[in-house]
């Protein structure tokens, strides 16, 4: 499988914005500061648990003040978790995974399972555009995160067969790169995931070509760090019963949420209706057979050589995570 990076120059300026968004990060929330006593800081991605929990009234009477910083992927708020900048936030078990493979020092500590069935992840291809089938994805240039769940699902596609030969050349992009290279035709299709799927689909009027359903686990996770762990074992028990609430509550109340997930971020609100359809799940402490179901998602990454990590793979979960 060829898989294509952006020029020498394009890589020294992500890199440049990568150390920039971090720097910044750490600058405005200090990592001394991440772990005072009442301060909580969570990493969000398009502002939808903090919308979730805004929404569901649950943020009442919080003992310690939460502290909301803002990522575009999972891609850059793991690598904030890992460096101290951030105490929590949410992202899908192929990054994290990619993540914890790379060596930071992080963990999954609390379990959202797959929601809307699989099709939060997909990819899809712009509006006119021929490609319908899996199949026909074969040699054409398709953009997502490196590490991504997008990323994982054209690992799986391809080890199913679902993509035949010749394997097709995957541009990493950013979510805003790589929507700009899908509406300017630069690359056929765009592996990736909610709100970005709708933001492609019912915004830009493309369509979707495959999703995850049955392909992989297709679970979410809290992951903290694991200093935050160690000293903020407390808070982090706390936030997440707070915000299992929080979805508890969108079951019931998904046009509510909709509303403040659209005005909060920005999104059309038909957009955020389809976001919050796919998003609403029941989230519950990791266990043993939540481990047992990502052991696929590692054997993905070790089969590609994307993971050499040789810690024993429960390490990267903090089970049971029910008390402080």
């Amino acid at each position: 499988m060829k898989q294509i990076a952006p020029s020498r120059p394009f890589r020294a300026l992500h890199l440049y914005i990568v150390i920039s968004m971090l720097t910044l990060i750490i600058g405005t929330f200090p990592v001394t500061s991440a772990w005072a006593d009442d301060e909580l800081v969570v990493a969000d991605q398009k502002g939808q648990q903090k919308a979730l929990m805004q929404a569901s009234g649950v943020d009442k009477d919080v003992p310690y003040h939460i502290r909301w910083v803002e990522f575009e992927a999972a891609a850059p708020l793991l690598q904030a978790l890992g460096a101290g900048a951030v105490d929590t936030g949410i992202a899908g078990d192929g990054p994290f995974i990619f993540a914890w493979g790379a060596g930071l020092p992080i963990r999954a500590t609390w379990l959202i399972p797959p929601r809307g069935g699989g099709k939060a992840t997909a990819v899809v291809a712009p509006e006119g555009s021929s490609i319908t089938s899996a199949a026909q994805l074969s040699g054409k240039r398709i953009a997502t995160g490196r590490g991504s769940i997008g990323h994982l699902l054209l690992l799986r596609l391809l080890a199913t067969g679902a993509i035949p030969a010749p394997a097709p050349k995957i541009v990493f992009l950013l979510p805003a790169q790589a929507k700009a290279a899908l509406d300017t035709q630069r690359v056929d299709a765009w592996s990736t995931w909610e709100p970005y799927v709708s933001l492609a689909v019912v915004a830009g009027h493309g369509h979707v070509v495959a999703d995850a359903a049955d392909l992989m686990p297709n679970n979410s996770f809290f992951v903290a760090s694991t200093e935050a762990l160690t000293n903020k074992r407390a808070h982090l028990v706390d936030f997440y019963r707070r915000m299992t609430a929080a979805y508890e509550w969108g079951t019931r109340h998904q046009a509510e949420y909709a509303h403040i997930l659209a005005r909060q971020t920005g999104i059309p609100d038909d957009v955020a209706v389809s976001v919050a359809e796919k998003l609403i799940a029941t989230p519950a402490p990791v266990t043993s057979d939540t481990i047992r179901a990502e052991a696929s998602v590692v054997a993905t990454y070790r089969s590609a050589g994307f993971v050499t990590r040789s810690d024993a793979f429960d390490e990267a979960f903090e089970q049971n995570l029910t008390s402080p």
